[in-house]
């Protein structure tokens, strides 16, 4: 069945805006309730409503009369502009436009930023003021640049009820577009209000189910990840090789003290093995000042270029060393055996103990799991292999699926025919 041309009116139900805010009120208040005691939830609920009336009457001052029409196929929301100049998606992007689609690229902005340079139109229905700025940005967004199909990145965003209903009065999808498994804790995850929601395997697809408080409902579709492709085909690496690749973790987790304490651990097992390589791979929004410093100290360590890939970095390494970061999932794709070594008290939410022992937290079980690990090479490059499997459907196909479902939902063709698909509903 094909979907309905993008230019075309799709007519919406009376009031339809009102009721999704409402709804938001009342998911907004579950959230807090989750944190807070029921005095604490009112007053924190009072505050941030009278925040969002405040931004809503400059919204409503801020409203443009009209846009200048950009019209496309695929328009790629990034999450904020900071996020869409790191350019992480440069390999979805031009994987779709080898397909000749016409794709845009833009960035969901924030409140103050939406008022400030009036990318802001009125939606088709009256909102309460307190969200008009969500509605009026979305309906900007779709109204200049009429997509077929909207990929979306930013979780939790309260943006994204509106970008629905913007885009389904057109005719058009919403596809939320994991980046990473759905496997934290984060209350981010409970926005479940889209068309289609691609995520990385099973695993993912469990912890989605699990969450006792979700908003929305939405077509979940198994389709791996759209950063792995046949760079991570790599032949089996040579134990003698003896080089570490440690992968490191974002800037706010690296404020932590058991993230600091992780780093340390592994820095000065590398001062006590300098006939061991160690490599860092910094998070692309990292300025890794700890492991630049440590690279001085130590001619046995290497902080890698930014612009090095995860796959060229893994070409490079014998074993990963994984410590909260969803690019071991890649590691396994490669057949890189990963240790988890983790001096905090984070949960393994990766499951990393069910293929490679327990969780490391000081340099005498480091060098055990390392020489276990070495002593029987191609069983941990096996079982590394089963933890890619387990996160990830279609291993290193995850690109070409993504591009895949995109081109069946420009064609209207119902992404069930392709894919495993899962109906996911509102909870709690």
């Amino acid at each position: 069945m094909s979907a309905p041309p993008s230019d075309a009116i799709v007519f919406q139900a009376e009031g339809c805006w009102a009721q999704k805010a409402r709804e938001l009120d009342r998911y907004r208040w579950k959230l807090l309730r989750e944190r807070h005691g029921r005095c604490g939830s009112l007053f924190r609920l009072v505050r941030d409503v009278l925040v969002d009336v405040a931004v809503g009457i400059r919204a409503k001052a801020c409203l443009s009369g009209s846009v200048v029409a950009a019209p496309c196929e695929v328009l790629l929301l990034h999450s904020a502009p900071k996020s869409m100049a790191l350019q992480r998606k440069n390999i979805l992007i031009e994987g779709l436009r080898k397909r000749e689609h016409h794709l845009t690229e833009a960035a969901l902005r924030s409140p103050s930023d939406a008022c400030a340079q009036r990318m802001l139109l009125a939606p088709p229905q009256s909102v309460p003021l307190r969200y008009l700025v969500y509605a009026a940005h979305a309906q900007w967004l779709v109204m200049t640049y009429s997509p077929k199909v909207l990929i979306n990145e930013r979780n939790g965003s309260l943006h994204a009820p509106f970008l629905r209903l913007a885009l389904a009065a057109r005719g058009a999808r919403l596809l939320q577009l994991a980046h990473a498994t759905t496997l934290e804790s984060s209350r981010r995850l409970g926005m479940n209000d889209y068309d289609y929601y691609g995520v990385f395997g099973h695993s993912s697809l469990v912890a989605l189910q699990e969450r006792t408080l979700r908003f929305g409902e939405s077509t979940v579709v198994l389709i791996g990840s759209y950063l792995a492709d046949e760079t991570y085909d790599l032949p089996v690496a040579d134990p003698a090789l003896r080089t570490l690749l440690i992968l490191g973790v974002g800037p706010d987790r690296e404020k932590e003290p058991g993230y600091q304490r992780t780093y340390q651990l592994l820095r000065n097992w590398a001062e006590q093995h300098p006939h061991y390589r160690v490599l860092f791979k910094r998070h692309p929004r990292s300025k890794a000042q700890f492991w630049s410093d440590a690279a001085a100290q130590l001619a046995s360590i290497d902080l890698l270029d930014s612009t090095c890939s995860l796959a060229d970095a893994l070409a490079q390494a014998s074993v990963v060393v994984n410590i909260m970061s969803n690019a071991g999932i890649e590691a396994g794709l490669a057949g890189r055996p990963v240790i988890h070594v983790n001096a905090g008290s984070d949960v393994d939410i990766f499951s990393h103990s069910l293929f490679f022992g327990p969780q490391v937290r000081d340099e005498h079980e480091f060098s055990r799991q390392l020489q276990t690990l070495e002593q029987d090479y191609p069983g941990h490059v096996a079982q590394a292999r089963r933890f890619a499997d387990y996160h990830l459907v279609y291993g290193s196909q995850g690109l070409a699926k993504t591009i895949q479902l995109v081109d069946n939902l420009l064609r209207g063709t119902d992404p069930a025919r392709d894919f495993e698909t899962f109906r996911l509903s509102a909870a709690g």
